[in-house]
């Protein structure tokens, strides 16, 4: 899938349709069932051939026509007639985030259903007890097996759908024009790297990520005309030498993954492969702002990572650390909020 052109003016919002739980269920169940794609085909349609396609009496179809027009996916246009409202028909050719935050939300909501306490009170046994943390074994990408392509793509297939609407609108305020080799580290499946390389043609990127990963990667940017210039280099970067020799080293949504002091080191060992007078970009999201409004079911799935999300403040501190005199912080708001902050490193021409 060739990437849209996102940025915050143009994004997708699409979680105002999943903030009840009973609302997205049945989102999920007209999706499966064909409904939604019916009712896109037509303006409006008749509610009792849905019905019988569906084979549910038209009681059951009611309970689930009520829900979905009450989460704002349905209107009644005129007696015994449904459509789809004109604000989700707007977010329809997304639907592959619309899948992928139903898929996610199921997961995170019913560990924190099953665990609270734990989440609130003792947060390792929340981890060793969710759905959500054992998704994400990172002790299963080193090897590549057909067992540990398995697992890993059912993450990575989501964090590639998620970077797919969230690059546009960090990539669009950097100087990508002003860069020439582009290191994302813990780059994932390629997906940020590609979109910085179509946005500029001078750019060429290696992505730096675990051996499992990579491969997903590649097969990620099959096909794209990105993907020769789209470099994927296996390692641990933790550990591993980092490749040096370029002008922009970016972490996407990748540093809330270590406590503190690690992710102290992996900045510093990015400062140290950066080119004098590069730039080093982090993209972040930022906790969520919990007092604005009451967490709805979609927030599960940024709740259940909201004890690692961090301020800026400490990614900047630890850069002055390093040397680094120019650091600008950016707030992107999206349906969740981001910080984005750039910082210069000292010599070169730049």
């Amino acid at each position: 899938m060739s990437e849209p052109h996102v940025d915050q003016a143009n994004f997708p919002r699409v979680d105002r349709f999943l903030e009840s739980e009973v609302v997205a269920h049945a989102l999920t169940f007209a999706f499966e069932r064909g409904l939604i794609d019916r009712l896109d085909r037509q303006a409006t349609v008749p509610a009792d051939p849905l019905a019988a396609g569906l084979r549910l009496d038209r009681a059951r179809f009611d309970c689930l026509a009520g829900l979905l027009v009450g989460g704002g996916i349905v209107e009644e246009p005129g007696p015994g007639l449904l459509a789809l409202t004109p604000a989700f028909r707007a977010v329809l050719p997304y639907r592959d985030l619309i899948a992928a935050k139903l898929g996610f939300a199921a997961a995170a909501a019913e560990d924190l259903r099953r665990c609270f306490p734990a989440f609130i009170a003792d947060l390792p046994a929340f981890m060793a007890a969710s759905r959500t943390f054992e998704l994400f074994r990172y002790d299963r990408c080193f090897e590549v097996t057909p067992d540990n392509l398995a697992a890993t793509r059912r993450w990575v297939s989501y964090t590639t759908c998620l970077t797919r609407y969230e690059a546009g609108p960090c990539l669009e305020r950097i100087d990508l024009a002003g860069h020439r080799r582009l290191l994302d580290l813990g780059g994932n499946s390629g997906e940020f790297a590609a979109q910085a390389c179509r946005r500029a043609t001078g750019l060429s990127a290696t992505v730096f990520d675990l051996p499992v990963v990579c491969a997903l990667g590649r097969e990620n940017l099959s096909g794209r005309p990105e993907a020769a210039r789209v470099r994927f280099q296996p390692g641990d970067m933790r550990r591993d030498p980092l490749p040096e020799g370029h002008d922009l080293v970016t972490f996407k949504s990748v540093l809330h993954d270590w406590p503190p002091e690690e992710a102290c080191a992996l900045l510093a060992r990015a400062a140290q492969a950066l080119a004098p007078g590069g730039r080093l970009v982090v993209y972040e999201r930022t906790p969520v702002p919990l007092r604005d409004r009451p967490a709805g079911y979609v927030q599960a799935a940024d709740l259940v990572f909201q004890p690692f999300f961090r301020e800026a403040g400490l990614y900047t501190e630890i850069l002055r650390a390093q040397g680094f005199p120019e650091i600008a912080v950016d707030r992107i708001r999206l349906e969740t909020p981001f910080h984005l902050i750039v910082a210069r490193k000292p010599g070169g021409e730049s």
